[in-house]
């Protein structure tokens, strides 16, 4: 894209549940506006033969490159930082503005593979989709003005911030800290991987006996840690921790039973 600073982290644009099958072809213009061609629709309308195709016209290629998928875990397997947009606040929502999340994101690095979430055009993101961010953002509106835009408004608007050339500016210092240095940044692990170690990490906790009267403390404490980015090596070392301490459990089981 002209005027697109180079080494710029390209996000994967991923919509949840969108209902309108005309926002399916807006936002493949506001794509190819951008020059990007990576994104997908969870549990989306059929764009083929409807309203899409006349409002995604001007940008067919980027209409035809849509993923399609039924989970929100398969659309973001592969990123490590997930960044869910929202105009809704209360409870533990904390917003970062629009213009700030390139601030926020200069601690990502080069390496971070980053997804944008969106939610349905009626209601936005879940609390439980929320909770799997790793940071939320929000484009903020004058007092007493509608707090919510179109969906591809809001895409368009989204990214337009992450591309000004003010919120980049981690990228071009990393990359020449990375052309001094000659050294990668860290692997990172992501979303595939840490909700495996999330998945361990209960199974864990539940067979140690500790008691989570709602079932859902735990999950929604591990979603909450594991938002965060992570190392790679230091997931591989809480697996080898849980698996040690799972050995260990399944030996003193193994001795109780055991006749003496």
């Amino acid at each position: 894209m002209e005027g697109m600073a180079a080494g710029v982290a390209r996000p994967r644009v991923v919509l949840v549940e969108p209902r309108v099958p005309g926002n399916l072809g807006f936002t493949a213009r506001v794509l190819a506006n951008f020059g990007l061609d990576d994104w997908w629709a969870v549990r989306g309308p059929a764009w083929r033969g409807s309203e899409a195709e006349r409002t995604g016209a001007p940008a067919r290629p980027a209409l035809e490159a849509l993923h399609e998928t039924d989970s929100l875990s398969e659309a973001v397997a592969d990123r490590t930082h997930l960044v869910g947009w929202t105009a809704r606040t209360g409870g533990r929502r904390r917003l970062v503005p629009a213009h700030e999340v390139g601030e926020v994101a200069r601690s990502w690095g080069p390496g971070a593979r980053v997804a944008f979430l969106f939610g349905p055009e009626d209601r936005g993101l879940t609390n439980l989709q929320c909770e799997q961010c790793t940071v939320l953002a929000t484009l903020p509106t004058p007092p007493g003005a509608l707090a919510s835009f179109n969906l591809s408004h809001a895409v368009a608007l989204a990214l337009q911030a992450w591309f000004l050339p003010e919120a980049p500016a981690w990228s071009r210092e990393a990359a020449s800290a990375e052309g001094a240095t000659g050294l990668p940044g860290p692997a990172l692990a992501d979303v595939e991987e840490k909700i495996r170690l999330a998945l361990e990490a209960h199974a864990v906790i539940r067979d140690s006996g500790f008691r989570d009267p709602s079932g859902e403390e735990v999950r929604g404490a591990l979603r909450r840690i594991l938002a965060q980015p992570m190392e790679r090596r230091d997931l591989r070392t809480l697996q080898r921790i849980l698996r040690h301490v799972e050995w260990l459990r399944s030996g003193a089981e193994e001795r109780r039973r055991s006749p003496r």
